[in-house]
């Protein structure tokens, strides 16, 4: 059983789910407030009748994942406060640095480990970390724009970006795999914490 705080319901998270919900007894939150539009399903697992409708009501049902229940708003730095939750680990899924640093504070609120998904164009990538590490081996460590920027996605994922650099959707795809690998080595039938703690 593996309990998640699993923040933005698009590409990454629409790749992830299917692997993650046959390995787990998957329950906890799937957060995100965005309404798919169609030029989102040339990168995303989605039906087309789910278009207009929101991307984690529909992520849920169609990768048929009964353990998880969506919640349609975005998330805040006082979201804990808001909607305490229980977690075994935070997964961010989003391209943006407000809500990547919301979703780092959701972790140490919530005293658990979070997983952060990412890709650009050429390359993909997953951090696993816990708020109980020192500071030098985290995230905002690591990539300190995203303690101060206040922008948006720094990549446009659709339409002409796609067809210009086509990988993106296997970005996507090999972003969450890395994800998924992640939450395995730690959480899953064999995990351990301590013995794959990593040299900080």
């Amino acid at each position: 059983k593996l309990t998640v705080a699993i923040i933005g319901a698009g590409g990454v998270a629409s790749y992830m789910l299917p692997a993650l919900n046959n390995s787990f007894d998957l329950q906890g939150l799937l957060i995100d407030a965005d309404i798919l539009e169609e030029h989102n399903l040339d990168r995303q697992i989605f039906p087309k009748h789910a278009i207009g409708k929101p991307k984690a009501e529909q992520l849920i049902r169609y990768h048929n994942c009964k353990g998880l229940k969506a919640v349609t708003e975005y998330i805040g730095d006082d979201f804990y406060s808001k909607l305490p939750i229980v977690a075994d680990v935070v997964i961010c899924l989003v391209d943006n640095p407000p809500a990547r640093r919301a979703a780092l504070k959701l972790a140490s609120d919530i005293k658990c480990p979070i997983v952060i998904g990412a890709n650009e164009y050429t390359t993909s990538q997953a951090i696993y970390w816990n708020p109980d590490w020192p500071a030098t081996s985290g995230p905002l460590f690591r990539y300190p724009n995203m303690a101060t920027s206040e922008g948006g996605s720094p990549i446009r994922c659709t339409g002409e970006a796609l067809e210009s650099d086509p990988q993106l959707a296997v970005a996507n795809q090999v972003s969450a795999a890395f994800v998924n690998y992640l939450l395995w080595l730690w959480h899953g039938e064999n995990g351990n914490h301590e013995e794959h703690r990593l040299e900080k």
